[in-house]
């Protein structure tokens, strides 16, 4: 029954968000209870996602609906904020020359984004995160892993240095040969391809920390090309007259001939989103052909 689920109201802040965890954190202005009252509903859970929603939401400003979208699009990868610093100091210990001394630099500089344009550093760290993480249970990769009473700060730093040099050095070769080099721009490998639309695009997994969330799938030259993920994104301010921007990555028609089958690809890429038709005035304003029962379509 409704009433046996768990329920917010009035939320200090303002706010619920909800990223495919558990429902304990969907507000932590209040006093999160950590029992798990509700048997049909996993235990706590706060994924390094739902932590970067928290961080984006969390503060005490004001958000518009346009603050909101441009939010929504945040490109950090929180993982490379929790372990990237014990990453560099295990490197750093073991006086890398060449290419692992040169991507070490690179990776200090890197912004730890996924950004599609000019971040190069988020290829050669996630290819790095995968070999050292592969296989491994929490404990045997994070220093601290998550923990339910310290749930916005953890998991953090790396439980195995000198087997995370290791996985570096192999990922400076293994990036450089998977991509043709090792400093390679995330955007370069990363696209939205549709239609005659081919462009790169932003976005990480969740296990990455990124709140814009796409996977990929590789296609034959390489390249990886999103394929779920963040496709359809809304967002609405509830007002007399609603107000809300939305995308639809993989567009409206999957017919290929249709004008509709790609329009919103580069737009998606770019982490831009149209105005969405609400009112009459809006949608007449907006329509592309008009069609009656019992009449031809007229354009």
């Amino acid at each position: 029954p409704f009433a046996a689920l768990p329920q917010v109201r009035n939320p200090p802040g303002g706010y619920v968000h909800n990223e495919n965890d558990s429902p304990h954190f969907a507000n932590v202005r209040r006093r999160v209870n950590l029992v798990n009252a509700y048997p049909n509903i996993e235990p706590p859970t706060l994924r390094l996602r739902s932590q970067h929603a928290i961080q984006l939401v969390g503060g005490t400003r004001t958000f518009s609906l346009e603050d909101v979208v441009r939010a929504k699009h945040s490109y950090r990868m929180l993982l490379a904020d929790r372990v990237k610093p014990d990453l560099i100091a295990a490197v750093r210990a073991t006086k890398p020359a060449g290419d692992v001394a040169a991507a070490l630099a690179l990776l200090r500089r890197w912004n730890n984004t996924a950004a599609p344009s000019g971040s190069r550093g988020a290829m050669l760290f996630e290819i790095w995160f995968q070999r050292y993480a592969q296989g491994r249970q929490p404990q045997d990769v994070f220093a601290q892993p998550w923990l339910e009473t310290d749930p916005l700060r953890t998991p953090r730093g790396l439980a195995a240095r000198t087997r995370a040099a290791e996985a570096f050095q192999w990922a400076v070769e293994e990036t450089a040969r998977r991509h043709g080099r090792w400093d390679v721009a995330w955007g370069d490998v990363h696209r939205v391809r549709r239609g005659s639309v081919d462009v790169p695009v932003g976005g990480c997994s969740g296990v990455m920390g990124c709140f814009r969330v796409l996977t990929f799938a590789r296609d034959t030259d390489g390249k990886l090309i999103a394929n779920s993920g963040d496709g359809w994104v809304l967002a609405v301010e509830f007002g007399d007259v609603p107000r809300a921007y939305s995308v639809l990555a993989y567009g409206q028609s999957p017919d290929p001939a249709s004008p509709w089958h790609a329009d919103q690809a580069a737009m998606f890429a770019r982490g831009e989103m149209k105005r969405v038709a609400f009112t009459r005035a809006a949608v007449e304003a907006g329509a592309v052909t008009r069609y009656r029962p019992g009449a031809r379509p007229s354009s």
